[in-house]
C-alpha cells in the first residue's frame, strides 16, 4: 500500500508540473550552473514596446528595475538599486559598458540590465475584470568580472483564472482570489525571476 500511495504521489506531481504554466522562460546564458554575488547592481531598465498594444506606463520600467532589486534584497545579497545608479551616473546606457562602470564604480559582481515590453493594466476591479493584468519584460544578468551573459530571462504573463489555470492561479499573491494590479503581477513577476536566477549570497 506504500508503494502504492507513493507511486500515487509522484503521479499527481507530474501531474501538477505538467499542468502549471511555465512563469519564467530562459533566453541565452553561460553554461556555469550558479555563482556567488557579494554586490548585485541594477541598472535602470528601459521601455521597448512590442507592436501596436497598450502605451507601456512612462514609469514602467524604473517599477520592474525597482522590484528587481527588493527581490535580490530579500535573498539577502546586497544590492544597488537602479535610482542610485542613475543618480551616479545620470542617463545609463543600458549596454556592456555599463557592466565595466558598475564594478569600478560600486564594486559589483553581478549587473541586472532589462527592459519591458508590455504594461498593460486590468480592466476592472479586484473582484471582478473584463481583461486581466499583463506585463511582460526581460532580465539579463552579466558577471561582472568577465562581462559575459550569465543568465537571459523572460517573464511574459497575463494573470490566469482559477477556473482556467488552478495550478498557476494559486501562485499569485492571494492565492488566485482576486485579480492583480499590473504592479502586483509585475513585482510577482520579478520575485519569480530572481527566484530562479542560481545566484546566492556568500
Amino acid at each position: 500500500m506504500k508503494r502504492i500511495a507513493a507511486a500515487a504521489g509522484l503521479f499527481f506531481a507530474a501531474l501538477a508540473l505538467g499542468c502549471a504554466q511555465n512563469i519564467v522562460q530562459e533566453r541565452g546564458g553561460s553554461t556555469v550552473a550558479s555563482i556567488t554575488a557579494r554586490r548585485v547592481v541594477v541598472i535602470p531598465f528601459t521601455a521597448r514596446q512590442r507592436g501596436a498594444g497598450a502605451a507601456i506606463r512612462p514609469d514602467a520600467a524604473a517599477l520592474v528595475s525597482s522590484y528587481v532589486a527588493e527581490s535580490f534584497e530579500a535573498r539577502g545579497i546586497d544590492t544597488v538599486p537602479a535610482s542610485d545608479v542613475q543618480q551616479a551616473f545620470g542617463e545609463t546606457p543600458s549596454d556592456a559598458s555599463m557592466v565595466q562602470m558598475a564594478r569600478e564604480r560600486f564594486g559589483a559582481d553581478v549587473v541586472v540590465m532589462g527592459n519591458v515590453h508590455r504594461w498593460r493594466e486590468r480592466d476592472g476591479q479586484a473582484m471582478g475584470t473584463l481583461s486581466p493584468a499583463s506585463v511582460g519584460f526581460e532580465v539579463k544578468t552579466y558577471t561582472a568580472a568577465d562581462g559575459k551573459l550569465f543568465r537571459g530571462l523572460i517573464f511574459d504573463h497575463t494573470q490566469v483564472a482559477l477556473g482556467e489555470n488552478a495550478l498557476t492561479a494559486a501562485q499569485y499573491p492571494g492565492g488566485g482570489t482576486r485579480w492583480l494590479t499590473a504592479e502586483e503581477l509585475a513585482r510577482w513577476g520579478a520575485s519569480r525571476v530572481v527566484q530562479t536566477l542560481p545566484i546566492t549570497a556568500p
